[in-house]
């Protein structure tokens, strides 16, 4: 989730330091199947124009430091929407029917509209397997690359069709049908990079049929504490960007603006996954393992947040048990039974905030 005082940078602001673009306008994998369209690209506005408003609104721009910082995700940001959500537009575009199809080796014809100077190439593209997860799995090649050096060159409002390979080996595991990736494919230019995301589904694969204990995402301690960190301190903007964004003047300029760019999105119900388990036996060490026996006093899992394991305030505050991460429930007599705040601080770490995703 982004970094909510982060991205809550006023509308003027971004327009002066993101002035130029290159918006993906289709993604063409195996003859026949459906094209993709870049997340969050609007097919309402002009592209006959370089103004920033309205023609550089819908450029996903992709900046790693602002990844790192948390304020989006690997996709990046358009201007009129901000933070892209991958898994959200990854689905609707499955329920629309336009993700494009690949397999081992697959070429696909990218189109890339350059609104601009440093909407140019060279342009690079990667690969997230598992679609949503954020982890980068392979570089892919680009050839037919959009001409330009360092991201600028003079050619404005032009279409280029760029060719991108496939790897021979890979396996998409993401979104609900379990074989789609994401193709992300950016510029070089200082004022962005620019470019932007794409669905593609893997044909020669067996769809993935995920259980919780055999997801292998996950975050070092360090950016678990300093998402918490960081989300603790976020909280307040966030609170107070939402009041602002459901405002009677919010509602109403949202409601404009999607009426002028006739966004409609294709909702399907959602299926039901049925998990094959085994039940009756634990499936991880963690599971079977068995808790510590503690006395009354300072035990529990009050605040057990992935090492800083405070615990529920008993009666006897001075019991050597304080720290006992494996404590259970700590029934301490005091105040409560010591489970505090639960061992889920950690579990943030793994999600990005949401205010801003269209």
């Amino acid at each position: 989730m982004p970094s909510i005082s982060s991205s809550i940078i006023s509308f003027a602001s971004l327009l002066a330091v993101a002035q130029a673009h290159g918006v993906i306008l289709g993604a063409q994998g195996i003859q026949g199947s459906p094209e993709s369209v870049g997340f969050k690209v609007e097919p309402e506005l002009a592209r006959n124009c370089t103004s920033i408003s309205p023609c550089q609104q819908d450029t996903t721009i992709i900046r790693d430091a602002e990844i790192a910082a948390n304020v989006v995700n690997e996709c990046g940001r358009t201007e009129l929407s901000g933070n892209i959500d991958i898994g959200e537009n990854t689905e609707n575009a499955l329920a629309a029917g336009a993700v494009t199809q690949v397999k081992a080796g697959t070429q696909l014809k990218v189109t890339i509209h350059q609104v601009n100077a440093d909407g140019a190439g060279p342009y690079a593209c990667d690969l997230v397997e598992a679609g949503n997860n954020g982890v980068i799995t392979q570089n892919l090649t680009v050839e037919n690359n959009v001409p330009g050096v360092n991201g600028f060159s003079q050619a404005k409002t032009q279409q280029f069709e760029i060719l991108v390979n496939m790897p021979e080996k890979f396996s998409c595991s993401g979104s609900s049908a379990g074989n789609v990736c994401t193709v992300r494919c950016r510029n070089n230019a200082l004022a962005g990079p620019f470019g932007g995301c794409f669905p593609v589904q893997q044909v020669d694969v067996e769809p993935s049929q995920n259980t919780a204990a055999k997801v292998p995402t996950s975050l070092s301690l360090d950016k678990v504490f300093k998402q918490v960190s960081q989300d603790q301190a976020d909280l307040p903007d966030a609170i107070a960007a939402i009041q602002e964004a459901g405002s009677e003047e919010g509602l109403k300029n949202a409601a404009a603006v999607s009426k002028l760019l006739k966004q409609t999105v294709t909702s399907l119900p959602a299926a039901t996954q049925t998990l094959d388990v085994v039940t009756g036996v634990a499936t991880s060490a963690a599971a079977s393992a068995t808790p510590t026996a503690v006395e009354n006093g300072r035990n529990g899992n009050g605040r057990n947040g992935n090492g800083r394991n405070g615990n529920g305030r008993g009666n006897n505050g001075n019991n050597n048990n304080a720290d006992n991460a494996n404590a259970g429930n700590g029934n301490g007599n005091g105040r409560g039974n010591g489970n505090g705040f639960g061992g889920n601080f950690g579990g943030f770490g793994n999600r990005r905030r949401t205010v801003f995703r269209a």
